[in-house]
């Protein structure tokens, strides 16, 4: 018999080694330097000289987006390549579909040799009728161990154990890598972003001081501590924050010493791409750590990023106002907006942002006020609050106690009459569902009919559930009342200390302030501003106190008074 006439060799021979995490486990024959030995020795063994290595270290075989695997891909599609060498099968994927793609069609459509050295492979001895099994085998084996890498994940998760790597502001402790500690350097940089949004600095804005004052952005930050964290490194100015990367920060909950674990799932082991999950299904596990941002402070952010897209104010019309996203339409209910006077710039007002004359809204008057108008009465009625504090600590704190005791009763009351309808149409839109599976079953609804009735229960269902998450953490959430009442206190005691308002201590105290149109002609035109503080909404302070309500002058020849007391019902 004659010898088998070799094929004379024109172009690369790639050396494919790839090994992930999960490969690594296996033992160390799998290694990479264990595969290129063995793939050089073999290439010279069957006369390929002309080798180049093509390499996919720490990567998942169930799919094919690897930097290592790409340029071999295109290297092939220029015509470089003439042969594949693989240690294995596994090695070059674990996706039975997309491995059979390649060595069934994409390498014969290019005329490329594939050898896949441990399986006895060889495209040029003919078609392999083992390799469709082995295809099979190796696909089993990345679901199986996908399933314990789960269940291991979701023991960990549900006993605490942090699954993500610690945020910027902390690291992981020298003595457990299990536990967070704080990176005081990040840290303070974290702090310095809750005080600039408390102060009424939108995202941009922040971003932009922290640029100007050279602070690293914490990819850039965590590279030059050495740190190994994933995600993109393509910013080539380490001090250009990003608005969206303090967006982040600003509402990460674990710089209140939490632990949340699994905010993100991927939907099967072929698609790592991370989907958000519904925060009803996530685990959160309080105070576990050291926290970097008191709660109530994290709190505050919440209410105020949630409420309001904010905006760096021009440089031309100066600072920005305390009282921004504080004000509201004492009618339509809508925020007011802030604005500086064109002509004399020292002026600065707030009109409601859904007025007609302005912006074509639906809000038939402007509700115009001055700034200045509304620092002056804020100022005096906190004041007299401070008065009664300082006259009768005791007397305040059973005034505000009997106030909100009975508006949390009124409002418990309401909250458990709405959940126990939801839990009992929650349980009735059950059984609506069973008695329509089993008519369809009987043949007594249609296929048709089915399908539309289930998808509408569905969908009540879904939102039901939602609607009694929210209910019973409103009614969990009734003890900060007495916490909110502290603060409050707190809060006056430091006024009485300051020379002026700031935005940090409005926020701590005024939850918003209702502004109502101008009423009235000449001398007797007022203007009702109601405030509603938080925790406690409107104080009424007690008519022995004396009320000086504030008059002021809005233009050359027209003054306004101002009026603090809610209109009588």
């Amino acid at each position: 018999m004659q010898p088998k006439k070799k094929t004379e060799q024109i172009g690369i021979t790639a050396l494919y080694c790839r090994l992930s995490r999960d490969d690594g486990t296996e033992c160390d024959s799998n290694s990479i330097a264990n595969q290129k030995r063995l793939l050089s020795l073999k290439a010279k063994e069957m006369g390929l000289s002309n080798t180049k290595y093509y390499v996919d270290d720490g990567y998942t075989g169930t799919n094919f987006n690897r930097p290592g695997f790409q340029q071999m891909l295109s290297d092939i599609d220029m015509g470089y390549v003439s042969a594949v060498m693989v240690k294995d099968l596994s090695r070059l994927g674990r996706d039975y579909v997309s491995v059979g793609h390649y060595t069934d069609s994409y390498f014969p459509d290019r005329n490329v040799r594939f050898i896949a050295v441990n399986d006895s492979i060889d495209s040029e001895e003919g078609e392999s009728e083992i390799a469709p099994f082995k295809n099979i085998l190796n696909e089993m084996y990345a679901r199986d161990i996908s399933k314990k890498v789960r269940s291991s994940n979701r023991l960990r998760g549900n006993a605490g154990e942090p699954l993500s790597p610690p945020p910027y502001g902390y690291m992981k402790s020298p003595d457990d890598k299990k536990k967070w500690v704080i990176d005081p350097e990040a840290a303070e940089v974290v702090r310095s972003i809750f005080k600039m949004c408390l102060d009424g600095k939108g995202n941009e804005a922040i971003a932009r001081t922290l640029q100007k004052q050279k602070v690293m952005v914490p990819m850039a930050y965590w590279q030059s501590k050495g740190l190994p964290r994933g995600g993109k490194k393509t910013q080539t100015n380490p001090y250009k924050w990003c608005m969206t990367t303090v967006q982040k920060i600003l509402a990460q909950q674990e710089y209140c010493g939490d632990v949340i674990n699994f905010r993100t799932y991927s939907k099967s082991f072929k698609n790592k791409k991370r989907v958000e999950n519904a925060p009803e299904n996530w685990a959160v596990f309080k105070d576990v750590h050291e926290p970097i941002i008191e709660r109530s402070v994290f709190e505050q952010v919440q209410a105020l990023t949630a409420k309001t897209k904010r905006r760096a104010p021009k440089p031309e019309n100066g600072e920005k106002s305390v009282f921004s996203d504080l004000l509201y339409c004492g009618d339509c209910h809508r925020k007011l907006r802030y604005h500086t006077n064109t002509i004399n710039k020292r002026i600065h007002f707030f009109v409601c942002s859904d007025n007609a004359i302005d912006y074509r809204g639906k809000c038939p008057t402007r509700h115009y006020v001055r700034a200045d108008a509304i620092e002056q009465v804020v100022s005096l009625e906190l004041r007299r609050m401070a008065v009664m504090l300082r006259a009768d600590e005791g007397a305040f704190a059973e005034m505000l106690a009997q106030k909100t005791n009975k508006e949390l009763e009124k409002e418990q009351k309401r909250n458990e009459g709405e959940l126990q309808k939801a839990i009992t149409r929650n349980d009735t839109v059950s059984r609506l569902y069973e008695k329509l599976y089993e008519d369809n079953a009987t043949g007594k609804v249609s296929d048709e009919w089915f399908m539309q009735l289930s998808h509408k229960y569905e969908v009540e269902r879904l939102e039901l559930k939602e609607k009694i998450a929210e209910l019973r953490k409103r009614l969990a959430d009734s003890g900060k009342q007495q916490r909110g009442r502290e603060s409050f206190m707190k809060a006056i005691r430091q006024f009485m200390r300051m020379e002026r308002l700031t935005a940090p201590l409005l926020r701590e105290l005024i939850d918003h302030i209702d502004v109502f149109e101008t009423e009235g002609t000449g001398k007797n035109r007022t203007q009702r501003i109601v405030i509603y503080y938080r925790f406690v909404g409107y104080v009424e302070i007690p008519p022995t106190l004396p009320r000086s309500n504030y008059k002021a002058d809005t233009r050359k020849g027209v003054a306004v008074e101002y009026v603090t007391e809610p209109a009588a019902k």
